[in-house]
């Protein structure tokens, strides 16, 4: 693993991401405010940022962003070192995707620091920051529930929630659907073509022949194919899944009832001659898993039993290309028991406080952080009153010339611009500062019973605790997101030994004289120990 990373080091490659979503409130100058803080702490920290990617009108509830995606791809090239978001909630509102994302970008080595924010390097940020994507979940949550209402009331009288319609459907003043005979013969047509056993490539091929296009203006593809025979929209029916609203015969048909159900009976007959669609396993410890016989990382992969079943499995990245012992070890098993050491380790009496009390710490110290922007001009202009200085006491000696002079009035121009934008700066607002009982209790929302212990909750306990695990045949080496108090090197991460043979805690904090053979190491650090 890489050593942890302090300041920016010379030649790493800065990334910038922006986002605003959709709504009356939000404009362009919501980039334009994003940009200028990151572009503060870049000047700042003697960076540049090289390449920006900005998503506009779009929630970060979803993934589906198409210039976050752009950023996530070139992130898996490794086309920069650094990313900057001008808060947390820029990269994503929905705690799981970020838990991913973050995980996937950390794991390509790409550093994320925030300019409004503080930047969480150390194991307790880690579970700082944990906590805030959950209260930016809850407040995107607690929004939606309020939209959602007066949302509802309109789908319940049938009305269009606005967005994209149906091909061959609009909308008109009084948000009634209406037909759009524009668009509505291509509708019959491929409603006829399905039905009389054409491929959706065969329709596709024709429909882009001629020229026709989507809903949204572009080609067809098979999929919108699918999407358009499937949608009960053309027989009248209106829906909306989001608020639980279906009522039939409520907007205008296109096709009758009896294409409708020879379309659907294709349908069926087509998907049945398909394979079963497999559902891609999640590796909840993917870039958090090494071995220790090679310090590699390990990696999920799978199999299939001679009846069919598949089977999931960790092994080492070197044991697939037979230059590793390390056997293979089940996916759910290990999971399953580091879940549970976690939850057995974190959520004992006392350590929740104890816990709580280093978050404060990290909290005080982000208090105390510089706005990089306001360093930044104070800079300059020291430097720029420096620079008059030495011209007033050239010209007061007798040595100055008229071309001094003329320097010294652009100078005094530049100290009067410089003064005016700190005086126009707005102090960004104060990180929300949580007490002890606050944390604590927020802390304590991860303590479920074990019937409660669904996948999603494991992940989030792995995300936010775990920093990293190393395995042997016969043991786990797990290291938590919190300094060990009982080590005089604050740095030191406590941690926990499990036997894997009998699925049970061997020791806490291990030092390195009592790890097996194999733990020579310990990691040391935040979110990059070495």
């Amino acid at each position: 693993m890489a050593k942890k990373k302090e300041s920016p080091a010379a030649g790493e490659r800065l990334a910038a991401y922006y986002r605003y979503s959709g709504g009356g409130g939000q404009t362009e100058q919501s980039i334009e405010g994003q940009r200028r803080d990151c572009e503060a702490w870049a000047k700042a920290h003697g960076m540049t940022i090289c390449r920006e990617y900005i998503d506009r009108h779009i929630s970060g509830k979803t993934d589906n962003r198409a210039q976050f995606q752009r950023m996530m791809e070139d992130s898996d090239k490794h086309a920069f070192d650094i990313l900057i978001c001008w808060k947390t909630d820029r990269l994503a509102r929905n705690r799981y995707d970020s838990a991913i994302y973050k995980s996937r970008l950390r794991k390509n080595g790409i550093k994320i620091v925030y300019a409004a924010e503080s930047s969480v390097d150390g194991p307790e940020g880690i579970i700082l920051e944990g906590l805030m994507e959950s209260l930016a979940e809850y407040y995107s949550a607690e929004l939606s529930q309020k939209l959602r209402r007066g949302i509802r009331e309109s789908a319940l009288k049938c009305h269009s929630l606005g967005g994209y319609h149906a091909l061959g459907l609009t909308s008109n003043k009084n948000h009634e659907f209406v037909i759009d005979e524009t668009q509505a013969p291509t509708v019959r047509y491929i409603f006829q073509q399905y039905a009389a056993g054409q491929s959706s490539a065969a329709i596709v091929a024709d429909l882009n022949a001629k020229g026709k296009r989507t809903a949204t203006g572009g080609v067809f593809n098979k999929n919108s194919i699918m999407r358009i025979v499937t949608n009960e929209q053309y027989i009248g029916t209106y829906i909306s899944k989001a608020h639980n609203v279906r009522v039939e015969n409520a907007i205008p048909a296109i096709i009758d009832r009896e294409l409708w159900d020879k379309v659907q009976a294709m349908v069926q007959y087509n998907r049945a001659g398909r394979a079963p669609h497999t559902k891609r396993a999640n590796y909840m410890l993917s870039g958090k898993l090494f071995c220790k016989l090679c310090d590699s990382s390990m990696k999920g992969i799978s199999g299939t039993g001679k009846h069919g079943e598949k089977h999931y499995y960790y092994a080492c990245s070197k044991h697939t290309i037979h230059q590793c012992e390390k056997h293979n070890i089940e996916k759910s098993y290990l999971e399953n028991l580091i879940a549970s050491a976690t939850a057995d380790y974190i959520l004992a009496p006392g350590k929740l406080e104890q816990i709580a009390d280093r978050v404060i710490a990290v909290q005080l110290a982000d208090q105390h952080r510089e706005n990089p922007e306001k360093e930044m001009l104070e800079a300059e202009l020291s430097e720029n009153v420096r620079k008059q200085d030495n011209i007033m006491r050239a010209i007061e000696d007798g040595t100055g010339s008229a071309r001094l002079s003329a320097r010294l009035r652009d100078l005094e121009e530049q100290e009067s611009i410089l003064r005016a934008q700190l005086a126009a700066i707005d102090e960004p607002a104060a990180a929300p500062v949580y007490d002890r009982d606050q944390l604590i209790f927020m802390l304590s929302q991860f303590q479920r019973g074990p019937d409660e212990q669904d996948e999603e909750y494991k992940q989030r306990l792995i995300d936010t605790f775990v920093h990293a695990v190393y395995l042997t045949d016969e043991i786990a080496f797990v290291q938590f997101n919190i300094t060990d108090p009982e080590k005089a090197e604050s740095t030191t991460l406590e941690s926990v030994m499990l036997d894997l043979l009998h699925g049970k805690p061997i020791a806490e904090n291990p030092s390195n004289s009592g790890l097996s053979a194999g733990f020579d190491r310990v990691s040391l650090g935040g979110g990059g120990g070495s």
